[in-house]
Order: C-alpha cells, then structure tokens, then sequence
C-alpha cells in the first residue's frame, strides 16, 4: 500500500503540473482547453485523496497521515524536476 500512496502522489503532482498550458504544450503539441484543465487538477486531487487513504491503510491513523505527508513532498519534488528538466527536444530551441 505504500508504494500504491507514492504513486498516487507522484501522479497527482504530475497531473497538476500538465493541467498548465507551460508544461502541456510542449509534450502533446496544443494548448489544453479551460474543461480538461479542470479535469487534470481534479485528477491531481482525487489521487491526493486516494493516496492519503492507502498512507492510512498502510500504516494506520497514528503514522499514516506522517507517511503520506512525507510522500506528497516526495511526489512533488519529484514531479517538479521531470516536468522542468525533461523539456522535449523540440521546445528547447526557444529557451
């Protein structure tokens, strides 16, 4: 169950990233319309949810909310440095 809340929270984060017209454009080619913007961002919450019920799963109430914490910090340096590091080849002629 924890590896199931890190993967909940390294996608939420991911989600949210791509719900922005900066790092969306890039790797699938147009600009994201205001309804699936929406969307990817409740995504991204609906797995913040889901991964703080499988952090309580995996470790109980005392230390599960201390787990996924942990996992949403995780999840989101990670998330930040793909989406800013990893620029597709053609984007980084711009930059």
């Amino acid at each position: 169950m924890t590896i199931l809340a890190t993967l909940m929270a390294l996608a939420a984060f991911l989600s949210f990233g791509l719900a922005s017209d900066r790092h969306h454009e890039p790797r699938f080619g147009r600009r994201l319309p205001a309804p699936d913007a929406r969307r990817w961002r409740l995504a991204g919450w609906a797995l913040l949810a889901a991964g703080f019920v499988a952090a309580i799963v995996a470790r109980g109430w005392v230390f599960g909310p201390v787990l996924w914490t942990g996992l949403v910090m995780a999840g989101a340096a990670v998330s930040f440095l793909w989406l800013n590091l990893t620029v597709p080849p053609r984007d980084r002629r711009r930059r």
